[in-house]
């Protein structure tokens, strides 16, 4: 049936996470193709009609300023609704793991349903319900709010949620930082876990790029160059991946908050790196 999109309700989209860019892809499609699959809605509240399925479609809608979308309606308990979006996309893996914990944690606690029933009202294994259970009860309220506004991804999170949660905030503030990769940021974590000493903990929360491992690239090559051609341009690259280094570590605001003694180490090392550079500018500017 057509509805309005006043009559539609999304109460139930707290169970997903929706990034602004999924929205632009899915206004794009509708202004494009139209409705193309009707949205699911639970029919058993008055008059309002609680979506399950096509959240994404009707936020798009409302942002394209529709007033009607096609709709099929069913009845069912609250509980069961959120099953249900669960069997909606698990054929597409639509969603990520936290939303799939999300569900199943509501379920427990809200609807007071033990995880053997759980598991056989979803399909899926205890030791399936049990993980997304941990999930949520072992990941920092705070880190959530992150993973929900799209501060960090759902791998992140995975990873984050092997520290106490009391650590958790503080990598967390780092990752985003420090703009980590999810690969990065694993190993970050992995290195923190490796020490119990506290205060090289922190000197790893203050320095994530020194106990990440670079990814390995592949050497510049080019056929146009000859031999001595080509290791020149492998050395310009290693130096500019240096300077990249050094510029991101040096302007950082804690450069400034270096002690007295942290200088009068640093300072001869700065000064000869500063030489070079123009050596470096000299010899460019001899050959052209």
């Amino acid at each position: 049936m057509d509805l309005k999109l006043e009559q539609i309700g999304t109460e139930l989209m707290v169970m997903r996470l929706m990034r602004p860019g999924q929205i632009k892809e899915m206004s794009s499609s509708l202004a494009r193709n139209g409705q193309l699959h009707p949205i699911i809605v639970n029919g058993m509240e008055d008059n309002v009609y609680q979506v399950i399925d096509g959240f994404k479609r009707y936020y798009a809608a409302k942002g394209l300023g529709w007033s009607i979308l096609k709709s099929e309606v069913i009845k069912e308990n609250i509980a069961k609704c959120k099953a249900m979006i669960l069997s909606y996309n698990r054929g597409s893996h639509s969603l990520v793991e936290y939303e799939e914990a999300l569900i199943v944690n509501s379920l427990n606690k809200e609807h007071r349903m033990e995880q053997k029933a759980i598991s056989q009202m979803l399909g899926y294994s205890r030791s399936w319900v049990c993980r997304r259970i941990a999930l949520i009860e072992k990941l920092d309220a705070q880190v959530q709010d992150e993973l929900r506004l799209g501060y960090i991804s759902n791998s992140q999170a995975r990873d984050i949620v092997k520290l106490p949660r009391g650590n958790q905030k503080e990598i967390t503030k780092t990752i985003i930082e420090y703009k980590l990769s999810s690969r990065q940021s694993k190993q970050l974590i992995e290195k923190y876990l490796e020490t119990g000493d506290k205060q090289q903990q922190a000197y790893i929360l203050n320095n994530p790029l020194e106990v990440i491992v670079p990814e390995k690239k592949k050497e510049s090559y080019d056929v146009r160059l000859g031999e001595h051609g080509n290791r020149i341009l492998k050395a310009v690259e290693l130096l500019r991946q240096q300077q990249n280094i050094f510029i991101g570590q040096y302007s950082d605001h804690r450069t400034r908050g270096l002690k007295g003694q942290e200088i009068e180490i640093l300072q001869p090392k700065i000064q000869e790196a500063k030489q070079k550079s123009r050596k470096i500018i000299l010899i460019i500017d001899t050959k052209n």
